[in-house]
């Protein structure tokens, strides 16, 4: 079963320019939350119901959903920095001023979990609120738990998200941001309104060999399986994205996907696809799946970490009846 995907949003951080500081604001949570109910949320937080709110297409004031659309709407956020700051805070109190020093209304902020449960919270989806925290590849992999919870009937349903507060002391290197995407059982009604459709997803872990490097074995077998998700199809267009210091990975992945993909009889737009930089740490991969919603274009997404970690979404045009 296919998954159709209905709606998208997100708040994004720009590179500042030569004349700007890193340390402007970039982000109103006015302009997005209204002026009340978000002082004790982490930035992580903020953004985070930014974008469920535009992929939800609800205003900030909205009242939760009730019912039965409710019990049948899930929440599933990836992350990989969003308490970074909180945990960091946290233990420079307790270290200098002791438990008496930490207020009670940042407490909760100490959970990985708090950036989804206040989203799940405020849009009122009662069917489950999953976190995941893989490294890089949390964005896509929410995609790809979403589609699984739609296949197997746990939703009718699911906004896959992600949100990341880069951490300290890495320059201008990483940026902040957050992430969105409505996905839903296919239903004849809702095709003609979707942006996309999401064919299928997989997630795998590369270790490395005794010698430092990727068993190229197991890149060549990854590489089998994500081509195997457009099999067949031509002009797919294949986007890689990961942090620098996987280019080398990447390159492999994006290498043994296009061999895989031209042995099934498809082939890509480009050859050799795409490498990107995730400067927005887990929600690039998310950042690049909606700039690709609603083009038309047959697409493979890849998400990957240094350590190891990939997930991979295929995407095309919405069929229609």
């Amino acid at each position: 079963m296919n998954v159709l995907l209905m709606g998208a949003g997100s708040v994004a951080e720009r590179p500042p320019a030569a004349e700007e500081s890193r340390a402007a604001a970039w982000f109103d949570p006015a302009e997005h939350l209204g002026r009340r109910g978000w002082k004790y949320h982490s930035p992580a937080t903020r953004y985070l119901l930014a974008a469920g709110h535009q992929a939800l297409g609800r205003r900030h004031d909205d009242l939760p959903l009730d019912g039965a659309p409710s019990l049948r709407l899930g929440v599933v956020t990836g992350t990989q920095y969003a308490i970074a700051h909180a945990h960091r805070r946290m233990d420079d109190t307790l270290r200098t001023l002791g438990v008496r020093g930490i207020s009670p209304a940042e407490v909760p902020a100490f959970s990985m979990s708090t950036p989804g449960s206040q989203l799940a919270i405020g849009a009122g989806a009662r069917a489950f609120s999953v976190t995941l925290t893989n490294p890089g590849t949390a964005g896509l992999e929410a995609v790809h738990f979403a589609v699984t919870a739609l296949r197997t009937d746990r939703a009718d349903r699911v906004v896959a998200a992600a949100t990341d507060q880069a951490p300290d002391g890495d320059g201008e290197r990483e940026l902040d941001g957050a992430a969105a995407v409505v996905l839903s059982a296919p239903d004849r009604a809702d095709r003609a309104r979707a942006l996309a459709e999401v064919t299928g997803g997989l997630s795998r872990f590369v270790a490395r060999g005794a010698d430092g490097g990727r068993d190229p074995d197991v890149v060549a077998a990854a590489g089998r399986r994500i081509a195997a998700l457009a099999a067949g199809t031509h002009g797919v267009r294949l986007v890689v994205s990961g942090p620098a210091g996987a280019a080398r990975f990447g390159a492999a992945v994006r290498d043994s996907v296009a061999t895989a993909l031209a042995g099934t009889g498809g082939s890509l737009c480009a050859p050799g696809g795409e490498f990107t930089e995730a400067r927005h740490c887990s929600v690039s991969g998310l950042l690049e799946l909606i700039a690709l919603a609603g083009t038309g274009e047959s697409a493979l997404l890849v998400s990957l970490s240094d350590s190891g970690h990939l997930t991979a979404i295929a995407l095309r045009s919405p069929s229609r009846p």
